[in-house]
């Protein structure tokens, strides 16, 4: 059916070609023609005969699809027969035919033709289709033959075998254990349900036998050889078992179970194909071991604990005694698994409960309801037995009781658990007399946890600092601290603890009501037997009456019971540790005697008790004038002592013995009121200092009480110092001093002005504003000389206020008269520009004198600016607003910053003097000055040098373009009146 039509077949139909074929026949018997022809058509109709025959429905057709023949099971099929054929295409009878069907293919290759389904007696019925092509006239293709064959139940039944085959794989897909096929002679894996490989993280596997012994264990790679050894002589029905480790991919080995039979043998009887099964067994290979190790621990877990453990079985009868038996009593576990415990038991009343006990658990056995009930009460009973030691010591048991349940929840026996407490009982009598100490102490004592928080206090707890337990149970103790410095020191005392377990020492704790009060305290860090922390134990007591005591034997021996003031006692320690402290630092200590000049009088003529009355007093006054870290002390009767806490250099602690000595005089001028009168006192003091006047304290008090009766002699009611020179220096200190505070008040503060002029020397552009100080008695003072004392007696301020209002004054007098001074210059010092009223003074000043804002220049230092420079940034702008122009002074001498100096609204820069001397030869100085000047004009800054003294300096700034310049050379300070005799009006007009 299979093979190509011959070129004869498509000529061949059934009754008409076998009568035609008869008819041939017998014409050709006439002639005497080869044989041959008879022959062939002979040939031919046996092929009809057989195309009849066929199941299979023949069909040709031409090239182009038309009907040529159908034999007989096409012609039924179709109900057509050859006569019809012709008027019919195949797309007719097969209209599901692929069109391509009669596309002829290049070559000797036949399409492949989907299978049919058509409709066969009212059924639909599949036939598959194949086509040949039909060579005929020396080979060239002349038609199509088709040949249609019903496939149904062929399809049917590969369907369910398709079915079955997919039920039978779905079913072994779903068995964990992974089945296997090999192939023992390719050594090649033919099935397998589940992928060995992957399952153990591996990619597909050519070589099975090799791959198994990639992935064995080390161990078990001799067992494996020998597995794979004994395969070939495996026996029919004989199966092959063994346990392997095999590494995943992952890492960590698996446990697999394997089982492997024959399954075909070859020709001559060697083992073909293997079938095997192999399991993963890790999880039951561990479980196993995890059991045997448990059940191992357990039973070393019995024998090497201190309890006695034994167990019995459901018939309540002992079946395990632990060997800890014999270190608890002294007996064997065979003796008392022969002789029972009845005997050791000194109280048949315990051994009684005992039996009793196991009666209602041997009768609970077979009831479920009853074993649950007994189950839940049996942990809660516990029977105590005084048992007898082999050696006749009285042992104490507690003897607790456990039902054994099998995993049905059955009775299995009871395990009993008998421990000797003989240790608990002698705890508990421990525990129970500290427990009384505890309540019953009169020091108060609280127990924390090892983080710190109360977990107990005591009575006298409550009674010393007023709370209750409730109240502070789970504080911290730090409630009860009652200072932030007391805080501090916690962090001590614990260093303390962790270093020796214990700080005993004293503190100062708050009571309830806020009340502070001393307590003498020690804290103990409890541990346990491994050393770990377990509480803290705390014990205080009240000191407070005890620390009243010793405040009052310590006043009465180191103070004063009149005045309350140090007494010599105290003194001469205080200045014993003065002097040591200087010496070490370097430092410099006043000290000061003070004599009362008319006491005595007052004393005698008013009686002691007013003479004690104005001692008090005169102790008020004289605290007051020093500072809490300096003291004053009573040596006895009117003499009193000053100790002025050490200062570092001499002009200093000289000063400060002024201050003080100045201060107490005064103080001691007010009148004293005893009995309704008025009395009058003064004070001789004598000054000591400390190194000079003496190192030592006995010197030191020897030299300044010279120094007090020396002022005795000067007529009382004055200071004098230990040596002469001081004196005169502190004596013209005080009277400069003196009259400075009254200098501003008696018009004795001039104003001389300094002339500035353009580069070159010639054209007036201001003048600076200097203070002088016109003594009536020493005449014009130097600035070097009161403006530093004015700094420090706190009166700059208001002299400087003055300045500034005399020159705007200045100013509108001269635009009155028409003398056209440009500008004046003033000075601002440090505590003008910071008190925080310069912005208003200026204001004020401007307003009330009705100048231009732009004929004042104030003049600041680089250090004014730079203390603070957001707030100096503030008060510039504030003061630009109002109008004058900005000047630093004294420029490069400080540490300005450029960033912010270019910030800074300035308007010139003033070369300070120092850098104009070295001019024009020092070259650093030459260097500096041209740095200057080209800085500030690259700001849009102007710049005045200070100090030109001579005629090559002058040349120098105008050289290099410096645009103002003041000193000796051009014009000394000088009053204003001079000014205008100098520079007349017509001087000041611009050309």
């Amino acid at each position: 059916m299979g093979r190509p039509l011959t070129p004869a077949s498509p000529k061949i139909s059934q009754p008409w070609l076998t009568r035609l074929l008869d008819r041939a026949t017998a014409v050709l018997c006439w002639f005497p023609g080869p044989r041959r022809v008879f022959e062939r058509n002979k040939t031919l109709r046996y092929a009809a005969n057989a195309l009849a025959a066929v199941e299979e429905r023949v069909l040709i057709t031409t090239l182009d699809g038309r009907l040529d023949y159908l034999n007989v099971s096409a012609a039924a099929m179709f109900g057509l027969d050859n006569r019809q054929a012709a008027r019919y295409r195949l797309h007719e009878l097969l209209p599901s035919l692929d069109p391509q069907a009669l596309v002829r293919n290049l070559g000797d290759s036949e399409p492949y033709l989907e299978p049919l389904r058509l409709l066969q007696y009212g059924e639909q019925r599949l036939f598959s289709i194949t086509r040949r092509t039909l060579a005929l006239d020396g080979g060239r293709a002349s038609g199509f033959v088709w040949l249609l064959r019903d496939i149904t139940e062929e399809q049917v039944a590969r369907e369910a075998l398709v079915e079955r085959e997919r039920f039978w794989s779905d079913v072994l897909g779903t068995v964990s254990d992974t089945l296997y096929v090999q192939d023992l002679q390719a050594n090649r894996v033919l099935y397998s349900n589940q992928d060995l490989a992957r399952q153990l993280g591996y990619g597909r596997c050519e070589d099975a036998n090799r791959f198994w012994r990639t992935i064995t264990h080390p161990d078990d790679q001799d067992y494996m050889a020998r597995l794979l050894a004994l395969r070939a002589s495996l026996r029919d029905g004989a199966v092959q078992e063994s346990l392997l480790r095999w590494r995943h991919h992952e890492g960590g080995w698996r446990w697999f179970s394997v089982s492997e039979q024959v399954l075909t043998r070859d020709a001559v009887g060697r083992a073909e194909r293997l079938i095997g099964v192999a399991r993963d067994v890790t999880e039951q290979i561990e479980a196993s071991h995890a059991l045997r190790t448990s059940e191992r621990r357990y039973r070393m877990l019995a024998e090497s604990l201190s309890d006695v453990v034994f167990t019995t079985t459901r018939d309540v009868r002992i079946d395990f005694i632990s060997p800890s038996i014999e270190t608890v009593l002294g007996y064997s576990p065979a003796w008392v698994a022969e002789n029972g415990l009845a005997d050791v038991v000194t109280n048949p009343r315990q051994v009684a409960a005992f039996h009793t006990l196991m009666r209602e658990v041997r009768a609970a056995a077979n009831d479920p309801a009853a074993l649950a009930v007994l189950r839940n009460q049996l942990p809660r009973k516990v029977l105590h037995f005084d048992c007898l030691s082999l050696t006749g010591r009285r042992v104490p048991i507690e003897l607790r009781i456990m039902l054994i349940l099998t995993e049905q929840d059955r009775f299995g026996g009871t395990l009993c658990i008998g421990r000797d407490i003989s240790l608990q009982r002698r705890a508990e009598k421990d525990l129970r007399m500290a427990a009384t100490v505890f309540e019953h102490s009169t020091a108060a004592i609280l127990v924390t946890d090892p983080a710190g928080y109360i977990v107990q206090v005591n009575e006298a707890f409550t009674r010393i600092t007023g709370f209750s337990g409730v109240e502070v149970i789970d504080q911290l103790p730090s409630r009860l601290i009652a200072d932030r410095q007391q805080v501090d020191q916690i962090g001590y005392i614990l260093r303390q603890l962790r270093a020796r377990g214990s700080w005993e020492g004293e503190f100062w704790l708050k009571r309830k009501d806020s009340e502070i009060c001393p307590c003498w305290i020690g804290v103990t860090a409890v541990r346990d037997d491994e050393g770990d922390l377990v509480s803290y134990v705390c014990f205080f007591s009240d000191m407070s009456e005890r620390k009243a005591s010793e405040q009052r034997i310590h006043r009465l021996a180191y103070y004063d019971g009149l005045t309350g003031l140090p007494n010599r006692t105290l003194f001469q320690d205080r200045l014993d540790n003065s002097l040591q402290q200087a010496a070490r630092r370097g430092d410099w200590v006043v000290l000061m005697f003070l004599d009362l000049d008319r006491f005595k009088p007052i004393n005698d003529s008013l009686g002691h008790a007013a003479g004690d009355r104005m001692l008090k007093d005169v102790a008020v006054r004289l605290a007051a004038c020093v500072e809490q870290d300096d003291t004053v002390a009573r040596m006895g009767g009117d003499e009193f002592t000053f100790l002025l806490h050490p200062i570092a250099h001499r002009d200093a602690a000289l000063k400060r013995a002024v201050t003080v000595a100045e201060q107490v005089l005064a103080s001691l001028a007010e009148p004293f009121v005893l009995s309704g009168r008025e009395f009058f006192v003064t004070a001789s003091i004598g000054i000591a200092l400390s190194p000079q006047d003496g190192a030592e304290l006995s010197q030191l008090m020897k030299n300044a009480d010279t120094a007090m009766y020396h002022a005795k002699e000067r007529g009382k009611n004055n200071f004098q110092f230990y040596r002469s020179d001081m004196n005169a220096s502190a004596l013209e200190r005080l009277e400069l001093e003196s009259d400075l505070r009254h200098a501003l008040e008696h018009g004795q503060f001039v104003v001389h002005y300094q002339p500035q002029f353009c580069g070159d020397g010639v054209r007036l552009t201001g003048v600076e504003a200097l203070l002088r100080w016109q003594h009536p008695i020493r005449g014009l003072v130097p600035p070097c000389d009161f403006i530093p004392v004015l700094e420090e007696v706190g009166l700059v301020v208001e002299v400087g206020a003055w300045v500034l209002d005399e020159s705007c004054r200045q100013i509108s007098d001269w635009q009155r008269l028409g003398i056209a001074v440009p500008k004046v210059s003033v000075n601002i010092s440090a505590r003008q520009f910071s008190d925080g009223q310069l912005g208003w003074r200026v204001a004020q000043i401007l307003d009330s004198t009705g100048i231009d804002p732009a004929c004042l220049e104030l003049e600041l230092t680089e250090s004014i600016l730079m203390t603070d420079v957001a707030e100096a940034m503030r008060i510039l702008a504030g003061l630009k607003e109002l109008g004058p122009s900005i000047a630093v002074d004294d420029f490069g001498t400080g540490y300005s910053s450029l960033n912010y100096l270019k910030q800074f609204p300035i308007d010139v820069l003033k070369i300070d003097r120092s850098f104009v001397d070295g001019l024009p030869d020092g070259e650093q100085d030459a260097q500096i000055a041209r740095a200057i000047i080209a800085m500030a004009h690259s700001l849009n800054m102007s710049v005045i040098a200070e100090g030109v003294e001579n005629q090559a300096q002058l040349d120098f700034l105008r050289r290099h373009g410096c645009d103002e310049v003041q000193g000796f050379y051009l014009g000394r300070p000088v009053p204003a009146d001079e000014i205008e005799r100098r520079f007349p009006s017509r001087w000041t007009q611009p050309a």
